[in-house]
C-alpha cells in the first residue's frame, strides 16, 4: 500500500520523470462522442523555419482558444492504477488556482491516503499509511530527467494543454497533426485531433527503448471550460503501469480550500 500511494502521488504530479524508465503500448482508438485524432499519411512539407514557425504558430492559436480562462477548478476524479504487483481504484480530489497552487487529495474507501500540494516554487506530498513525506522543489525531477519540469507543466497535464508551451518552445510539425520537440536527450511527439486538442503525447530518450504515452481519448466542457474527460498514462520500467484518470465532477470558480499541512512525525524521504 506504501509504495502505491507513493507511485500514484508522484505519478500525478510529476509523470514526466517517469520518461527515462518506461515503456508504453501503442495508443487505444478513441471513444465515441470524442474529438477523434485526425490520421494524415506522411506527406512532403516545406521545411524551412519561417514555413514551420508560421504552421506551428496557427497550431497554437488554435489550441489556446479552445480554453477559457478561470480561477479556481475543484475536480472529482476516479483513478484506476494497475501495474505486475497491484490493482487499485481509488478516487481524487483535484483543486486548482490556475498559475498558483495545486492540491490532490488521494482516497481509498473514503479514507484520505495521500495528498500533494504544488506551487511553482514547492512540490511536496505525504502518505498516510507509512507516515512519509517529500518537501522540496522541482529540482529532483530536473536533475532526473536533465531537463527542466515546471509546475505549469503539471498544470498543463491535467487541464489538457500542449506539456511545453507552444509558442515558446522550438517545436517541428512533422506532419499536418503531428508536432515534435527536442529537450536534450529526449524527444516529446504530440499527436493533435481535429480541434487542434491534445490527443497524445509521447516521450522517448535517445539511445533508450523506453517510453511514456499520456492520451487523451476524450473531453468535455463543463461551464464553459474545455477540460479532459479522460487521461490516460500508460509507461513501463521493470514493471508495466497504467493509470487511468476519468474526471467525474467539475465546479468551477467556487470558494476552494488548499489547506496543506504535513503530519507531525511523518518521516522525509529522499527520491
Amino acid at each position: 500500500m506504501k509504495q502505491f500511494f507513493i507511485i500514484l502521488s508522484i505519478a500525478l504530479f510529476a509523470v514526466s520523470c517517469k520518461s527515462s524508465k518506461k515503456n508504453t503500448s501503442a495508443p487505444e482508438n478513441q471513444t465515441e462522442n470524442t474529438a477523434e485524432t485526425i490520421i494524415v499519411e506522411p506527406k512532403p512539407e516545406n521545411t524551412s523555419k519561417k514555413a514551420n514557425k508560421k504552421a506551428v504558430t496557427e497550431i497554437a492559436i488554435n489550441h489556446y482558444a479552445l480554453f477559457n480562462d478561470f480561477n479556481t477548478l475543484s475536480i472529482t476524479a476516479d483513478v484506476d492504477y494497475k501495474d505486475k504487483n497491484m490493482d487499485q481504484s481509488p478516487r481524487a480530489d483535484i483543486k486548482i488556482e490556475k498559475n498558483k497552487q495545486i492540491l490532490i487529495s488521494v482516497k481509498m474507501f473514503g479514507i484520505t491516503g495521500a495528498k500533494v500540494y504544488l506551487t511553482p516554487e514547492r512540490a511536496s506530498y505525504y502518505e498516510i499509511v507509512n507516515g512519509t513525506h517529500y518537501d522540496g522543489n522541482y529540482k529532483f525531477i530536473k536533475d532526473f530527467l536533465g531537463t527542466e519540469v515546471t509546475y505549469e507543466n503539471v498544470e498543463n497535464l491535467l487541464l489538457g494543454k500542449a506539456f511545453y508551451d507552444l509558442n515558446t518552445n522550438d517545436y517541428q510539425k512533422i506532419k499536418s497533426n503531428e508536432l515534435e520537440l527536442r529537450l536534450n536527450q529526449f524527444l516529446m511527439r504530440l499527436v493533435l485531433g481535429s480541434k487542434n486538442q491534445v490527443s497524445s503525447t509521447e516521450v522517448t530518450e535517445d539511445n533508450v527503448a523506453d517510453k511514456l504515452v499520456i492520451q487523451y481519448p476524450s473531453y468535455q466542457s463543463s461551464e464553459n471550460i474545455y477540460l479532459p474527460k479522460e487521461i490516460k498514462i500508460h509507461a513501463m520500467r521493470k514493471d508495466d503501469v497504467q493509470i487511468r484518470i476519468d474526471y467525474k465532477k467539475v465546479s468551477v470558480n467556487q470558494s476552494v480550500d488548499f489547506k496543506y499541512k504535513i503530519p507531525s512525525g511523518s518521516k522525509a524521504i529522499k527520491i
